[in-house]
């Protein structure tokens, strides 16, 4: 079952409950805010929180109004959408570094359900901060565009690779994706589950099973003795 739980993640400031501390953050380098400077965040409206979510936990809902927008530190998020029979179809997996949300800086309701696909840690910003922070700093705007860039580039290469030809080449071209995602240094992926694998490909769970299993077979796909995480081979570009 779905839950909305969360907790706040370790590297939160105890003077501060629930904000991040920027300053000290390990990964800044990869994160929206990388190029500010420590003082640039000292006079902010409204802090960022750091969170962390649960396995299965909801950020937001499809056609919900909000204004925020969460900077993914650790984990993956998937993006869901619900058609109008009902049936869900995840169109989007983001990993850490990347923004989901960024609709609501549009003042529109977003677009699809983002729910964790692990355990993740995040930065949860208000529109009205990172407005703030891009009218004092105006090439903040331009890595706000970038981050739109990216999802468009995803969505058209999901579209493009992972949505067309036999069931056994879209597996393979999603596990690609999933490597480089992960980071693509030692070809391992983390899966989440037959049931969301075949969601993201469109097609059975027992046909996902099936095709996998002869990945298995084959020498492709391999356990690492790590639970869900896999390792991979031939599927690189």
């Amino acid at each position: 079952m779905m839950t909305r739980s969360r907790s706040r993640a370790l590297c939160t400031d105890p003077v501060w409950q629930g904000r991040s501390d920027c300053k000290h953050c390990g990964i800044r380098h990869m994160m929206l805010f990388s190029g500010l400077q420590d003082s640039d965040f000292d006079h902010i409206f409204e802090p960022i929180d750091n969170l962390r979510y649960a396995e299965n936990s909801q950020l937001y809902g499809q056609g919900d109004s909000g204004n925020q927008l969460f900077s993914i530190r650790r984990g993956f998020v998937k993006l869901v959408q619900t058609q109008e029979d009902g049936s869900q179809r995840i169109v989007r997996v983001l990993g850490p570094g990347a923004i989901t949300g960024l609709e609501a800086l549009l003042n529109k309701p977003y677009h699809h359900a983002a729910i964790s696909l692990s355990e993740i840690d995040t930065c949860r910003i208000t529109t009205a901060t990172l407005e703030q922070l891009e009218s004092e700093k105006p090439w903040l705007n331009e890595k706000v565009m970038d981050h739109w860039d990216r999802h468009l580039s995803t969505a058209d290469r999901w579209i493009s690779e992972v949505s067309s030809g036999t069931v056994r080449s879209r597996i393979l071209k999603l596990l690609r994706f999933l490597v480089e995602l992960n980071g693509g240094e030692d070809s391992t992926v983390r899966f989440f589950g037959h049931e969301d694998m075949a969601s993201m490909l469109g097609i059975s769970r027992e046909t996902f099973s099936r095709v996998f299993s002869e990945l298995k077979e084959e020498g492709i796909v391999s356990s690492t003795g790590e639970n869900r995480v896999f390792r991979v081979s031939g599927v690189h570009r």
